[in-house]
């Protein structure tokens, strides 16, 4: 059998991509002179045009992955075609192509101007996908259509941000001029914030000196998170912005802003904590517990903490302990899973994993910190590495890809929890929290239960009023909510208990309808049964099928993922609870799982 019969059996009986690669690398190798490229039987197939559409996306992925410059002219020919890929393909290709090139340093060979036809796309997406990639390519060619939509006040923001990032990427020190000027005070705060941000790769001591302006022009509602996050990532660059910032006058709500989002990246960089610390009129952080300290925190833990002030103290969103840590399978996924930890760890363990995080970090947790030759600086766990790659998961749960050749030195760091996050903390405070944490999986109202509730919901950002100004038309669930983008939903978690608390969701002191969402993953098909129950008036679909205000409901659900969607209209009450139970059906023996995650 030849060897292009063979992968037409791949590709039209049914394999995956995983077994498709195996099946090449022994091809490859058996006959390394016919087959220059790592890829070459599957270019053959791709050109040849006559590969199932349903197998599109993996051979594309596959040639991006392991292809060079001429396999990846291929896949960019067909790109820029107005009908060589669907857009949903489209999309994904410009991401795989600029990954590519981040990590391969492998871009397709010949002129690639036509890339611009996507950067003036009208789906909004693929122009951005397109403006990122000319960016990875470092495409001189397309400098002055950046140019253009960083300076027409009819682009949107996202586009713009992209924009000023690309010219950083491609002009380098020659879009220093441009950059200073928006990072003016006459221009809007996203925008400044953004040159602030790509000026930190060009010239550090400049942008600590325009971050320091902004931060004393910032108010409460401005975002210079990403700002922050650049300064961080960058060697030294915490302390030449501590430095710009030490004789500044910082409103307090900024100074905390700013402190408390450092924190909740894993960060406590002394010099700029202390500077922060000041401004926000909060004490440095304490230096770690001694044992005799930590013994009588526990004691006082056993005698008077109160756990269920202390899963409000975990819920808190300046603390982001639901980002790094899951329970009952909802949250983050950075640090470890605490649904029994009362069960496996003694009090003073808890405590001390609070106060002195770096006393002990799991194997599985440690951190690395990686510098690569340009100068950034990244953290987190690795989770996957080769020869041209390392993939690690950041302190957001955020997973970054770093060019093998990108690295300069790398070494273990510290717990991705910072020392010194208890500051914003009382003594009780401190003492409530150990003892919710200390109680978890403990038979009692914080035990693993047995009937498990949706406990990660997505929750619509700003949903429009065809949702919210009465019970939608069906085709209005279907339009605006089954086909929605991911970037329009963010992640909400239940208590323990599996309620979950709708005052925290409340965007406004007037109620207004929210639209929530929930996954179940069913393995093996048979009947669901779900049980609501919510202080306020609600509307329920799963998947496509209303099921009205019913608060029990029986299903036929076949494998496969199935989303239940609430829309719930919160009222003047001071504690909105909602929950949703979800069990095996009368004489059932489906097999599901409820999908938590961050």
């Amino acid at each position: 059998m030849s060897r292009l019969h063979s992968l037409r059996r791949l590709f039209f009986g049914g394999f995956s991509a995983g077994v498709l690669c195996t099946h090449l690398a022994f091809a490859n190798v058996a006959s390394a002179e016919d087959v220059p490229s790592a890829v070459g039987p599957v270019i053959k197939l791709f050109k040849s045009g006559r590969l199932p559409p349903e197998r599109q996306g993996a051979v594309v992925e596959m040639i991006c992955n392991r292809g060079n410059e001429y396999d990846l002219r291929v896949v960019f020919d067909q790109l820029v075609q107005a009908s060589g890929f669907s857009s949903e393909l489209r999309l994904k290709t410009l991401g795989w192509l600029a990954t590519a090139a981040s990590t391969r340093k492998v871009k397709p060979s010949g002129d690639l101007d036509s890339l611009s036809q996507l950067m003036e796309n009208s789906d909004a997406s693929l122009q951005l996908a397109a403006i990122r990639l000319a960016s990875a390519w470092k495409l001189k060619s397309v400098a002055k259509s950046l140019q253009t939509i960083v300076t027409n006040d009819k682009t949107a923001l996202d586009l713009k941000i992209a924009a000023i990032g690309g010219l950083v990427a491609i002009e380098g020190e020659d879009s220093k001029t441009t950059l200073i000027d928006l990072a003016n005070r006459s221009r809007p705060m996203p925008i400044r914030i953004q040159a602030v941000t790509s000026l930190v790769s060009l010239d550090l001591e400049l942008a600590s000196q325009k971050a320091s302006d902004l931060l004393a022009d910032a108010t409460i509602n401005d975002k210079p998170q990403e700002m922050l996050t650049a300064f961080l990532d960058r060697r030294d660059g915490s302390d030449r912005l501590a430095f710009a910032l030490k004789d500044q006058k910082l409103t307090v709500d900024v100074a905390k802003m700013a402190l408390r989002f450092m924190y909740s990246i894993g960060r406590s960089d002394a010099s700029l904590s202390d500077v922060l610390s000041k401004a926000a009129g909060v004490a440095s952080d304490p230096p770690p517990p001694t044992q005799e300290e930590v013994a009588k925190i526990v004691e006082q833990v056993i005698a008077r903490g109160d756990a269920t002030r202390g899963e409000s103290i975990f819920r808190r969103s300046e603390l982001s302990c639901m980002k790094c840590h899951g329970i009952n399978r909802a949250g983050g996924q950075v640090g470890p899973d605490l649904s029994a930890i009362g069960v496996s760890s003694p009090v003073d363990y808890v405590v001390n994993s609070i106060l002195n995080p770096n006393l002990a970090v799991k194997e599985q947790y440690v951190n690395t910190v990686f510098l690569l030759d340009s100068g950034n600086v990244f953290s987190g766990v690795v989770i996957d590495r080769d020869d041209d790659r390392v993939l690690i998961r950041d302190s957001q749960g955020k997973t970054i890809t770093i060019a093998t050749a990108d690295i300069e030195n790398e070494k273990e760091g510290k717990s991705q929890m910072p020392q010194g996050l208890t500051k914003f903390l009382t003594d009780d405070e401190v003492i409530d929290l150990a003892k919710f944490i200390s109680e978890l999986g403990k038979s009692g109202p914080y035990e693993i239960r047995k009937i498990p509730s949706i406990q990660r919901w997505h929750v619509m950002i700003n949903p429009p009023k065809e949702l919210t100004d009465e019970v939608p038309h069906l085709e209005f669930i279907r339009e605006l909510v089954l086909n929605s983008k991911p970037e329009q939903w963010a992640s909400a978690y239940g208590k323990v208990s599996g309620v979950l608390p709708l005052d925290e969701l409340r965007a406004g002191p007037s109620p207004s309808a929210m639209i929530l969402q929930g996954d179940i993953q069913v393995n093996e098909g048979g009947k669901l049964a779900f049980a609501l129950k919510s202080s306020e008036k609600f509307q329920v679909w799963l998947d496509d099928q209303p099921m009205d205000s019913q608060t029990q409901f029986e299903v036929q659900a076949e494998p496969g993922r199935h989303r239940i969607t609430i829309r719930i209209e919160p009222s003047v009450n001071a504690s909105p609870e909602l929950k949703v139970d979800i069990s095996r059906g009368r004489d059932s023996n489906v097999q599901f799982e409820v999908l938590g995650g961050a």
